[in-house]
């Protein structure tokens, strides 16, 4: 994160931040399954040859002297009588050359054989092929099949932006092979080194099984107006090829908007003064009569966010802790937290915020595996202890938090604010975020909060828990 130019105190007014000090910052990642099917398509490619050698140069010869005297190539290439017939049958008889009173000349079929881009000729021969292609049913554009993991396959799918359009897809795919043909070859006759060109195509289309592929998205948002993301898919596919598929971005655009929500809906006051309750010293700065300033702290903390440091137990977060800068951030938080520990913890607790598709990505299963694995080595001569992840949630989660967790507790998040999103290693460390609109009262959410290994926030953290699960009976 880039640095604030001036000091906070010389913000003024009610602005999230000054014109002077926008800038872009990361918010969330979520990854969505993109659907496709596999067609099976017939066409026919020209397939380039290499002509022999003696073949090669007579003809590059003919293209840039047309016209010589046979004696004179002869003489040009150093060959006897016999050597210029043989070269001269062999150019004849596919009807490269034309011979008249005794000079030379490339014929229409000759002289097709140079390319605009290459400087020596080549034969095409016609082949008949036959293959499934896989097409994403959103942009029609060539994806190949990947097999979804445990949690991937759970996933949200990506709607198709015209589902009346979609019965018209085989209809499509003819042109839209065509267009893609380059990508194509490259897919399925990698490492042939053969020139292919597309020769023609089969109307008849077979469709086949239906597939689907993770497709990760990254979520942006100007520092001045956090509420309205921009996406972003380099995670996917390089730049040129998005390019190429329109479709498929103002699907996500369309996605992404459509997670938009009122502050209200995720208790968000609620949620901010439970942020407050756990770290009451780190935000006092930010803290009024009625709460949290949360303008005044996202201010604040997209220019402080820092590096962890033994002085610097509690450090603010922007956005979710899965991104790759707060992921880092919270584990040097773990190795400080795990250096003051004497035995690994039983259980990572989470507690899942009520945003829709929060969890649905596979970046929070190796998040958990890091904790785990750092944890881990505390107790590294007791082959017995295992630390579980746990989530605490409102109902039935969605299948793809099943899998990521090793344990599900439904209706344990219940008194929990709905925008309290919070993670705990007992005695090691802790993370929470709040999801809420910033600046407006609806829009989609923006992940603020803090992360810590002070012992005094830890054992807020564990109490806190403790105090608002329910109690067995």
């Amino acid at each position: 994160m880039e640095t604030l130019s001036r000091p906070l105190l010389s913000l003024k007014g009610h602005e999230l931040v000054p014109l002077d000090e926008d800038r872009k910052v990361e918010l969330d990642i979520i990854d969505v399954l993109l659907p496709c099917r596999t067609y099976e398509m017939k066409y026919k490619v020209a397939v380039a040859a290499k002509v022999s050698p003696t073949l090669e140069f007579l003809l590059r010869l003919l293209k840039s002297a047309p016209g010589m005297n046979e004696p004179d190539v002869a003489e040009f290439f150093g060959y006897s009588v016999n050597e210029l017939e043989y070269v001269l049958s062999e150019a004849s008889e596919p009807g490269y050359i034309e011979r008249k009173q005794g000079r030379l000349w490339l014929t229409t079929a000759g002289d097709s054989l140079f390319r605009a881009d290459q400087k020596e000729p080549s034969i095409y021969s016609v082949e008949s092929r036959r293959r499934g292609v896989g097409f994403d049913l959103v942009a029609i554009a060539p994806q190949p099949r990947k097999r979804p993991d445990s949690i991937e396959r759970f996933l949200p799918e990506l709607g198709l932006s015209d589902l009346a359009g979609s019965g018209r897809t085989t209809q499509q795919l003819p042109a839209r092979f065509e267009r893609f043909f380059r990508e194509i070859a490259d897919q399925v006759d990698r490492g042939k080194g053969e020139k292919r060109q597309l020769y023609s195509i089969d109307p008849v289309i077979v469709a086949q099984e239906r597939y689907q592929v993770p497709l990760r998205i990254r979520t942006y948002a100007r520092a001045s107006n956090p509420s309205v993301p921009e996406i972003d898919l380099s995670s996917w596919r390089p730049e040129h090829e998005i390019a190429d598929r329109p479709e498929i971005e103002n699907a996500v655009a369309l996605f992404v908007k459509d997670l938009a929500t009122h502050a209200n809906q995720l208790d968000a006051v609620a949620s901010y003064d439970a942020l407050v309750s756990l770290a009451p010293e780190f935000l006092k700065e930010f803290t009024v009569k009625t709460g949290l300033n949360e303008r005044r702290y996202w201010r604040e903390a997209i220019g402080r966010v820092g590096e962890v440091r033994s002085d610097r137990k509690t450090i603010p977060l922007v956005g979710s802790l899965l991104l790759e800068n707060n992921l880092q951030r919270f584990l040097s938080i773990l190795d400080y937290g795990a250096a003051q520990a004497t035995a690994a913890p039983e259980r990572i607790i989470a507690v899942a915020p009520q945003t829709r598709h929060w969890g649905a990505t596979t970046q929070l299963r190796g998040l958990l595996a890091l904790i785990k694995e750092k944890v881990g080595k505390i107790d590294a001569g007791d082959a017995t202890s295992e630390t579980l992840s746990m989530c605490l949630t409102r109902a039935a989660p969605p299948r793809f938090i099943k899998e990521t967790f090793d344990e599900i507790a439904e209706s344990d998040a219940a008194r929990f604010p709905r925008g309290l999103e919070l993670y705990l290693v007992p005695s090691i460390a802790m993370a929470a975020i709040v999801h809420a609109p910033l600046g407006a009262s609806i829009g989609n959410t923006v992940p603020l909060g803090i992360a810590s290994f002070d012992p005094a926030v830890l054992e807020r953290c564990e109490q806190y828990l403790e105090d608002n699960r329910p109690k067995e009976p």
